[in-house]
């Protein structure tokens, strides 16, 4: 029984709240509309009402009019540029601003609702302000996004750099969806973490001298991103490098071949240098150095050729070959100093073999006196080689041989006038015998009305020829 008390004060309390509430309901529905102007964002389904007729002059109508013109006006490009800045993203870059900025609207709603109209549209115009502010902003964030990912790009060498290159792209792409270099480094920096790693891996292997290997790995950097400034740079590098170490490759190659006096292979190596820097001087100059000590192994060879064949007393042999050396390099001094003594010798052996080759010519008296001359010549080489040494035997014996008279016998028949050319008129004769040292003869026989008769003959020690028969028996 205590508690009734209680309970009967609990029910008057309720009933007070649910009286004052009914109170609010009715000066929202009734009251309220007379102040509440349109909300800045409306909705489309809302349905227009006015509120209950009051009485208000034209002038303040007009004035209300001016003023609501304005504030949409106004409301319509906030409007406008609020859902360009949320296209771009402007949480991401400028969210404060924009927050600050979509309040200061709030704040006009208010003041409009409470009939301070100029207070309003001058809030308004200040948020519009702030809006458009913050579109200068975004396209200087999107320059620094963008700015910002190339550098993360260009320069990255650990993930972070990839992260904030990603970060940086997918910003760029938020704020200008449409912007070709946004997308362009979206797509760049999605591949970069993969890139730093090709990267890497080339630069170990660049510094382990395995140009190969690195060049593979700088080759696939390029292909996935032919942009990427660095992996250019370092893929051509390394194949300059490869072209540099092939180069000195090529011209070591030569160079081991020359001192091998490989020619052949000396010119292939450094022709194939050459190829690779065709106006290199060094390749000139060991081009030029390998013909030179070709040139010269050559002759040096041929120098010994020529003296081995001065040596065994081939005198003519050894004497063409300083001929052509000195026909193809005149300034060859020591080929000029040889051929003297091989032209002095190659002289002399030829006149010895002239002469023994054709012993009857020393019939001739001045054939024999040039053999005699010939033979005191080659008598006078100190050390004579056993091939001088022969031929100063032959040619003494052949010069004494041919002094020797042989006997000879000729016949005819004793009307036809005998003479033998330059040695004696023998008149007509049956037979007659004559000495004549060898040689060659001509017995010419002549008779009155019958054709003159001539017989050629050699007189040897060898071989003394038979009668020699001389007439003349064909009548004219």
């Amino acid at each position: 029984m205590t508690n009734k008390p209680t309970v009967d004060n609990q029910n008057k309390t309720q009933k007070l709240v649910i009286i004052t509430l009914i109170v609010l309901v009715a000066a929202v529905v009734i009251v309220l509309p007379n102040y509440v102007s349109e909300p800045w964002v409306a909705d489309d389904n809302q349905t227009d009402f006015s509120p209950p007729s009051t009485t208000v002059s034209p002038s303040a109508a007009a004035e209300k009019t001016k003023y609501r013109q304005d504030a949409q006006t106004l409301l319509a490009e906030i409007i406008n540029i609020r859902d360009r800045l949320q296209d771009q993203a402007v949480t991401r870059w400028g969210d404060l601003q924009f927050r600050l900025a979509l309040q200061g609207v709030d704040q006009g709603d208010e003041q409009y609702r409470y009939g301070d109209y100029q207070k309003a549209i001058d809030t308004y115009q200040l948020s519009l302000d702030q809006m458009k502010d913050l579109e200068s902003v975004a396209q200087h964030e999107l320059v620094e996004a963008k700015k910002m990912s190339l550098i993360a790009i260009e320069s990255a060498t650990v993930d972070s750099d990839a992260e904030l290159a990603i970060n940086r792209a997918e910003l760029a792409i938020a704020i200008a969806p449409n912007d070709k270099d946004a997308q362009i480094l979206v797509s760049r920096a999605s591949n970069l973490s993969l890139l730093i790693t090709l990267l890497a891996e080339g630069r170990y292997h660049s510094e382990q001298n395995a140009l190969g290997v690195a060049m593979t790995a700088y080759e696939k950097a390029v292909a996935l991103d032919p942009q990427h400034i660095a992996a250019a740079a370092e893929l051509l590098t390394t194949k300059q490098s490869i072209t540099e170490e092939t180069f000195r490759s090529h011209m070591s190659d030569g160079f081991v071949a020359l001192d091998k006096l490989d020619f052949e292979q000396a010119f292939s190596a450094f022709n194939r240098a050459g190829v690779i820097h065709p106006n290199h001087p060094i390749v000139q100059q060991a081009l030029n150095q390998v013909a030179t000590e070709q040139s010269q192994r050559l002759v040096d060879q041929q120098m010994i050729q020529a003296s081995a064949l001065a040596q065994q007393e081939q005198w003519q042999e050894a004497l063409a070959i300083y001929q052509r050396l000195l026909l193809t390099d005149n300034s060859l001094t020591e080929a000029k100093v040889r051929k003297i003594s091989v032209s002095v010798r190659a002289s002399l052996d030829g006149q010895i073999a002239a002469l023994l080759e054709d012993p009857l010519s020393l019939a001739a008296s001045r054939v024999f006196y040039k053999g005699k001359k010939v033979l005191a010549d080659a008598k006078g080489f100190a050390n004579p080689g056993p091939r001088l040494r022969r031929q100063i035997d032959q040619l003494d014996k052949v010069l004494r041989t041919s002094q020797i008279p042989v006997t000879v016998i000729i016949q005819s028949d004793n009307l036809t006038e005998i003479s033998v050319y330059k040695v004696a008129n023998l008149g007509t004769l049956q037979q007659a015998s004559i000495s004549l040292k060898p040689g060659l003869y001509i017995a010419a026989g002549r008779r009155t009305g019958y054709r003159d008769s001539r017989v050629e003959f050699e007189v040897s020690e060898q071989s003394p020829p038979g009668p020699i028969v001389v007439i003349c028996s064909e009548k004219i």
